[in-house]
C-alpha cells in the first residue's frame, strides 16, 4: 500500500496521510525519555556516550477523520495502516447515507 505524508505548516509534529487523492487523517509523534536509564552510570563514566535512540521513545498517534483516534503505534507505517483499516470500517459502516449521482463532470 502507498502513502503519501504531507508535513503541516504550522506543528511540525504533525504529518496528513494521503491515499488515492484522500487525506485519510494525521498522525503525530511524540518523544518521551525512557525511564530506565541508569544515570549514576553515566554520571559516573564520563566517556561514555548515551544514543538518541536509547534515551528517547517516540510514538505516533493516529487520528482518522472526522476525528476518530486510532491508537498510539511504534512506528510511522502502522499508524498509516491503522487510519486506513479505521476509514474502511466508517465506510463500511455507512448503511444509511445519502447518496448523490453526478453525471457529465469529468474528474
Amino acid at each position: 500500500m502507498k502513502f503519501k505524508i504531507k508535513r503541516d505548516n504550522y506543528l511540525t509534529s504533525k504529518r496528513y496521510i494521503w491515499t488515492n487523492d484522500t487525506c485519510l487523517g494525521y498522525v503525530f509523534f511524540e518523544m518521551k525519555e525512557r525511564q530506565d536509564v541508569d544515570w549514576s552510570k553515566y554520571r559516573q563514566d564520563k566517556s561514555l556516550k548515551l544514543n538518541i535512540g536509547d534515551r528517547f521513545i517516540t510514538k505516533y498517534n493516529a487520528v482518522a477523520y472526522p476525528n476518530e483516534s486510532c491508537g498510539q503505534h511504534e512506528t510511522l507505517e502502522n499508524a498509516c495502516l491503522a487510519l486506513h483499516k479505521k476509514q474502511k470500517e466508517i465506510f463500511d459502516n455507512c448503511l444509511e447515507c445519502d447518496i448523490v449521482t453526478i453525471e457529465g463532470i469529468n474528474v
